[in-house]
């Protein structure tokens, strides 16, 4: 806190920031994502429905990281409003108990009151614990993208290992049998080929769904 020159006998207003600038990008990002499914939707719905359980579950693990993200952000704007709450009045604690976010700078604070002055290290100390703090919260966000890449990779290894058994079953089906015309084999083969594709399908639908999330 600052004192201005022109006026020495007044403190100046803490003033704080919310992340409602991040907010707003996050929600634009999410209509243009969604806009952009809408858009491609009848593109899309065969490649999901190739293989409904995985795809399904990369699905909801997404939304699941979406609103873990917002959640966040939650937090961060609650503990902007603590801070404020805090900076404003001149009793020694807060009505309402701080976030976990905040907990080393409350314990710091409740013992001094608001109008306490921090050293730098006492001041360096509280922002490498609350950066602490922060980093545990973002595990789950990290978490949650190793786990999307996780997903459309063993969809990718699941759909090759159908794949590859059809695929052998399909050359050993095109050795002609006696009676059986060129025609017979050939429908054999457009057989075989179906269910190969059919596999390739489900690889590559989970891969671009994990990626894409």
């Amino acid at each position: 806190r600052t004192r201005p020159v022109d006026t020495p006998d007044r403190e100046a207003e803490p003033q704080f920031t919310q992340p409602y600038r991040q907010i707003v990008l996050m929600l634009l990002v999410l209509g243009l994502v969604a806009a952009g499914v809408a858009l491609a939707f009848t593109t899309l719905a065969p490649v999901v429905f190739a293989n409904p359980w995985l795809n399904g579950f990369i699905i909801l693990v997404f939304f699941i990281g979406v609103v873990a993200t917002f959640v966040q952000l939650g937090t961060l704007i609650s503990c902007v409003q603590w801070i404020e709450r805090f900076a404003s009045t001149s009793d020694t604690a807060s009505d309402t108990a701080p976030p976990s976010l905040l907990a080393p700078l409350a314990a710091l604070l409740g013992s001094r009151g608001a109008r306490m002055q921090l050293g730098s290290a006492s001041a360096r100390s509280i922002l490498d614990s609350v950066a602490t703090r922060i980093d545990e919260g973002r595990e789950i966000t990290r978490y949650i993208v190793s786990l999307l890449i996780f997903l459309g990779l063993l969809g990718t290894f699941f759909g090759l290992a159908t794949t590859v058994p059809s695929l052998v079953e399909t050359i050993r089906s095109l050795t002609p049998k006696e009676g059986e015309t060129g025609l017979d084999v050939f429908e054999r083969l457009q057989i075989g080929l179906e269910g190969q594709l059919g596999g390739m399908g489900v690889a590559f639908a989970s891969s671009l769904l994990g990626l894409a999330g």
